[in-house]
């Protein structure tokens, strides 16, 4: 097929709005109807708090605002560590552990 000369270009790509798992302020709820929150906003929402405010308002989310970026020096002292040479006793205590039955009945 040729492309028409009149023809429009394909159009780019949707804008993306703030991605909440990545805010500062998203917060996870203990409620389960309204599992989650904006902390900055003061609200919480059965969906992401970002597409609610875009279904509310029609704008993306203004507030948003990126975590703090975690220290590296955080990382390297989890793998420094030496490990624990003390023996668990896991196995003796481990609820999970079948169950053997004895019969003392003779």
């Amino acid at each position: 097929m040729k492309a028409d000369p009149g023809a429009k270009p394909p159009s780019s790509p949707l804008p993306k709005g703030p991605n909440c798992w990545e805010c500062r302020y998203m917060a996870i709820t203990w409620d389960v109807r309204l599992p989650y929150g904006c902390k900055l906003m003061g609200f919480r929402s059965k969906v992401v708090p970002s597409l609610e405010v875009l279904r509310t308002d029609g704008r993306f989310c203004g507030g948003f605002s990126p975590k703090p970026a975690k220290p590296e020096t955080a990382k390297a002292q989890k793998a420094s560590k030496k490990p624990v040479g003390n023996s668990s006793q896991r196995r003796e205590t481990d609820p999970r552990r079948p169950i053997y039955h004895i019969n003392l009945i003779t």
